[in-house]
């Protein structure tokens, strides 16, 4: 677990979820530039009854993890107290983040699994997808102030 301890200002501390976020991502292009790179030497088109279940099944998969991510994460944030400090509150944006990068990554990695069985580069179109939702959920002070009402004192250590 990360430590919040009062050596670290709440800018520093804020500053981890761009690390998070940036390393997720880069994750996911890596491991598909891979998975392309790698799996263009087959031949397509050789498992036909694959991919006729995983064309309905992974777009269907993303889209479910992509309103499931942004639902999860509006939970997370109806669940903050407060009085909660703003350490506190900076680990309960991460978290609920982090959450729903999880269910991101989870459906952008079945789309290059996808497309490493089948070959198919619709796959690739369903994890560009995947990949502007991931782009949109970009962390922001912005949004963290606004969503957890980060106000006066809070607000001013947070922008200086």
């Amino acid at each position: 677990m990360i430590n919040n301890n009062s050596q670290s200002s709440p800018k520093e501390n804020f500053k981890i979820n761009f690390i998070i976020y940036f390393a997720l991502l880069t994750g996911i292009m890596i491991f598909a530039l891979l998975a392309y790179f790698f799996s263009n030497r087959q031949e397509a088109g050789q498992n036909e009854n694959i991919l006729s279940i995983l064309t309905y099944v992974v777009p269907t998969f993303a889209v479910f993890e992509i309103f499931l991510s942004r639902f999860i994460y509006s939970k997370f944030i109806q669940q903050i107290q407060s009085n909660a400090t703003l350490f506190e509150k900076i680990g309960k944006y991460r978290t609920a983040k982090i959450v729903s990068w999880a269910l991101l990554e989870g459906a952008a990695l079945f789309s290059v699994v996808a497309f490493i069985v089948t070959r198919s580069v619709f796959f690739y179109v369903v994890l560009l997808v995947i990949i502007v939702a991931f782009i949109l959920s970009k962390p922001s002070l912005e949004e963290f102030i606004n969503d957890f009402t980060i106000e006066g004192n809070e607000r001013d250590e947070l922008t200086r």
